[in-house]
């Protein structure tokens, strides 16, 4: 991938492996080096401690190490620690990594969970600070392990010292005293969130290369003062925040109390020049410095690490604009650490992104088990030196997991033209609503925007007909307010409709594991029950109805049920953002016909798209007439548009389009003749003369924007042509797909010629023109097919060929909307049609038809190439919000 290989150069000319880090073989080895160099330099200190230095930290390891050795315990001992303070804590992982395997402990846990640990990791020892029966000290001597104490140095001093435990193994002799490179220096369990912790050993050489890469990337030196506040038992504390600062020569430094935020403490007596944290303390620390006068000039710091989950935006700008220095994300992974990071300036960063991974150790793998594209979302898979050998004792996982060489993530990533990898979720949280598959950090993201929303948190929930729909809980910030009703309306306009959630919940807090990391399947778990309660909150609402429109609602609801496969549904649920579709619209409305009595129109699901909104118009009978056209986002400030909707199943894709736009978009929504009684005009120019007079009333005078669907983007074509005329601006035509063959130049002196011959061959000429304009159209959608199609095709036809005749409508192309098919007299004026160019800008998007025979429309024109069915435009919501992205851009650009 050449996106890839221009990153992968990159590095290599800037990132070189600084020398102590790629010639050592241990960490021990690296931190003597320092001592020797540097052994007055602090290493580790804490608020309310004297600084360590490296000669003292040297020490301290030596003197673990004599004590491990004489009790029995070998380079290959496993060693648990469960210490309560961070420097502690920190030290004695440090110092047994020297020596033995260490193993963090989380010494908060209970008595059952440390026992659990216990069992799986299967330590030699156990140590601890000396106490009289600490849950860790009793879960060791339950399972028979030996433990070994610590004593803590005089107050005020950094340092403990291990008395001899009561029990030893055996000492052996003869084997090497350094621990072995590939050993691991360390074993890290995953949270476990989601099922059994996995157990992962990371070695001496994973831990130099992880060193390294941070080193390169953020440039780090023994001046750098890393403030650690993430708890040194899981991967991002030890990896990145305690060892990556001792490896490169800095100095580690610990705060009182790492969960509450000291800015005085923090920033002004330890003297960060970085820190790294999750995105939960960053927004602790931005609430709480908004309001300092010296947040930008009572620190030290140069650069803010965020890693674990995405930052929100206004909290990484809020950040960077009250501190003063740049705030990078980074994503990393406990099996393979750091993996891909932005850097501060001058280093290459992109906001929304985490950044260019390191050389060759990132692919993305699509479903089909190959490199996806460019651009394209798939696995994320990683390899390289920082890539642990397997999990311990999970020889089923590891098949699954790591192929040849790679680490299946289960993260969903793209990688852009720059080389940055974006973020989408992980595999498992992925929400297949219908075939559309959407990221739970979108959402996240769009809802984070929201000034009222702390925390959110997007998540699947099950649905009969689609399989999963989207949902999600959001926290609200002290002391402000929103509504779900308030929060959907505006994710209306941050996203495409069938993202936006159709319930949001609000929570005093979110589900979180153990690294801070929300759960979003406990989210899932739970909604149901949710549902269940606001149901039975909302039914007595029905009581606020008369009772002729209670009875008429509960009858209603019990057909969308039906015909949705959901429930329960509330009388305020609107049937688009249910799952409704055009087709699914005009089954209900047949069923309504029944059930009223009345012709219904399919116009009215653009003003009724709620239950309660449609028995109130069934009432109203005025509005049951069909209205040619509708009004949608009235208070938009924007010029409108005005759209030929075309949809001979009544257009209702319109108003999930009207979502797309925003509304701050007015659309005009135009159907299309012979829907309902309306009689269709023989040509597409008398079709457009007749609908000029709507647009002129609803917009007296220019600039016009105008776009339509099939038919409907030729006859918005032919209302541009007639408007330009007039004298009037028109600044842009959208044509969706619109089924246009007679733009080249043989099809028209065809039909002209049939026309001349009319008064001999009567109503046979009309039926020529037809089949003829009908052929051209088939080949034209058989060519635009990629070649495998195009010879199934071709067998589908021989096996199922259909006779032909003037009024056939040909099984390659299908109806010209779908279902039901286009009035017979529709497609007489599309057969008749010939266009002449427009002197307009035209954006036209192609599909099945292709956009061989539109280049004579216009010498100022776009094409987008949407690809896919005819129909699939207007009822994959994925491809009309494309269409919609594009028509806005057309439209701000005119602005």
């Amino acid at each position: 991938m050449n996106h890839q290989i221009t990153a992968s150069n990159e590095f290599r000319r800037h990132f070189e492996l600084p020398p102590d880090l790629s010639q050592a073989s241990t960490v021990g080895e690296i931190i003597r080096r320092r001592a020797e160099v540097q052994g007055d330099h602090a290493a580790i200190t804490s608020s309310d401690c004297t600084p360590l230095s490296y000669r003292e930290l040297q020490n301290l390891i030596d003197e673990v190490r004599a004590r491990l050795r004489s009790a029995g315990f070998d380079r290959n001992a496993r060693i648990a620690i469960a210490m309560p303070s961070g420097p502690q804590a920190a030290l004695a992982i440090v110092a047994v990594a020297c020596s033995a395997v260490s193993i963090p402990l989380n010494p908060r846990q209970t008595l059952r969970e440390i026992e659990v640990c216990l069992t799986a990791l299967r330590p030699d020892a156990v140590l601890l600070m000396k106490t009289n029966g600490s849950v860790a000290q009793q879960a060791a001597e339950r399972q028979g392990l030996a433990v070994i104490e610590a004593i803590p140095t005089k107050e005020g001093i950094l340092g403990f010292s291990i008395i001899q435990p009561k029990s030893s193994p055996a000492a052996t002799h003869g084997e090497p005293d350094e621990p072995d490179p590939t050993a691991p220096a360390f074993i890290l369990q995953t949270s476990g969130t989601a099922a059994e912790p996995k157990l992962i050993p990371f070695s001496h050489r994973n831990m130099l290369a992880a060193a390294a890469r941070l080193q390169a990337w953020f440039n780090l030196t023994p001046q750098d003062r890393c403030l650690s506040v993430s708890p040194p038992f899981y991967s991002h504390g030890l990896k990145v925040t305690v060892f990556a600062p001792l490896l490169t020569g800095g100095t580690v430094l610990f705060p009182k109390d790492p969960s509450k935020f000291d800015y005085t403490e923090w920033f002004s007596l330890l003297k960060p020049t970085w820190y790294s944290a999750g995105p939960t303390l960053h927004r602790l620390i931005f609430d709480q410095i908004q309001f300092r006068a010296d947040a930008k000039t009572g620190h030290s710091l140069r650069f803010i690490l965020s890693g674990g989950a995405p930052l929100p935006r206004n909290v990484l700008i809020g950040l960077h604009d009250m501190l003063g220095v740049p705030v990078v994300e980074h994503y990393g992974s406990s099996e393979a650490a750091q993996i891909a990071a932005n850097r501060p300036v001058p280093g290459l960063s992109k906001l929304g992104t985490c950044g260019i991974p390191w050389p060759d150790t990132v692919q993305i793998m699509g479903e089909d088990g190959q490199r996806a594209p460019q651009g394209e979302q798939g696995e994320i898979l990683v390899g390289g030196p920082t890539l642990i050998s397997g999990y311990l004792n999970a020889p089923e996982l590891n098949r699954a997991s790591f192929v040849d060489g790679w680490f299946k993530t289960g993260d969903i990533g793209s990688l852009d033209e720059d080389g940055f990898l974006t973020l989408h979720g992980r595999k498992d949280d992925v929400i297949n609503r219908g075939a559309e598959k959407i990221s739970p950090l979108e959402i996240d993201e769009a809802l984070m925007r929201h000034p009222a929303i702390a925390e959110a948190a997007a998540f699947s929930v099950p649905h009969a007909r689609l399989g999963e729909d989207v949902a999600a809980a959001v926290v609200l910030r002290s002391g402000m307010t929103a509504t779900p009703v308030e929060l959907r309306r505006y994710l209306q306009d941050q996203l495409a409709s069938f993202k936006v959630p159709r319930r949001i919940v609000v929570r005093d807090q979110l589900p979180k594991g153990k690294t801070g990391k929300v759960l979003r399947r406990q989210l899932s778990g739970s909604f149901e029950e949710k549902i269940a309660t606001e149901t039975q909150i909302a039914a007595p609402r029905l009581s606020d109805d008369t009772a002729a429109d209670s009875t008429l609602i509960i009858q209603l609801t019990d057909l969308w049920e039906r015909l949705l496969q959901i429930k329960p549904l509330l009388p305020d649920d609107d049937f688009s953002e249910k799952g409704g579709d055009s087709l699914l619209a005009m089954e209900m409305l047949s069923e309504v016909e029944r059930l009223t009595g009345q012709t219904i129109p399919s116009s009215i699901l653009f003003e009724a798209s709620t239950i309660r909104q449609l028995a109130q118009k069934l009432y109203e009978l005025e509005n049951l007439r069909s209205k040619s056209l509708i009004q949608i986002n009235p208070n938009g400030g924007r010029l409108p548009l005005f759209f030929f909707h075309g949809d001979y199943a009544g257009g209702f894709y319109a108003a999930r389009l009207a979502n797309l736009l925003g509304s701050d978009q007015p659309l005009f929504v135009i159907g299309p003749h012979g829907l309902g009684e309306e009689s269709i005009p023989r040509s597409i120019e008398a079709m457009a003369a007749d609908r000029l007079p709507l647009i002129r009333d609803a917009q007296a005078k220019g600039p016009y924007r105008l776009c339509g669907y099939c038919n409907g983007g030729i006859v918005a074509f032919e209302v541009a042509r007639m408007l330009v005329a007039a004298g009037e601006e028109v600044q842009t035509v959208g044509m969706i797909d619109p089924p246009i063959v007679n733009s080249r130049r043989a099809l028209p002196i065809f039909a002209t010629a049939m026309r001349y011959a009319r008064p001999i061959l009567g109503s046979v000429g009309d039926r020529a023109v037809s089949w003829t304009w009908h052929r051209c159209l088939e080949l034209q959608s058989f060519l635009n097919l990629p070649s495998t199609q195009r010879w199934a095709r071709i067998r589908y036809n021989i096996r199922k060929r259909s006779p032909g005749g003037g009024n056939h409508v040909p099984a390659a192309t299908g109806s010209l909307s779908g279902s039901p098919a286009a009035p017979r007299g529709m497609y007489r004026a599309l057969s008749m049609y010939s266009p002449t160019p427009l002197a307009s800008r035209i954006i036209y998007f192609s599909a099945e038809y292709g956009s061989g025979a539109c280049r004579r429309l216009s010498s100022d024109i776009e094409i987008v190439k949407i690809g896919g069915d005819h129909r699939e435009l207007v009822s994959d919501p994925a491809k009309l919000a494309r269409i919609a992205h594009h028509l806005t851009e057309q439209l701000q650009a005119c602005e």
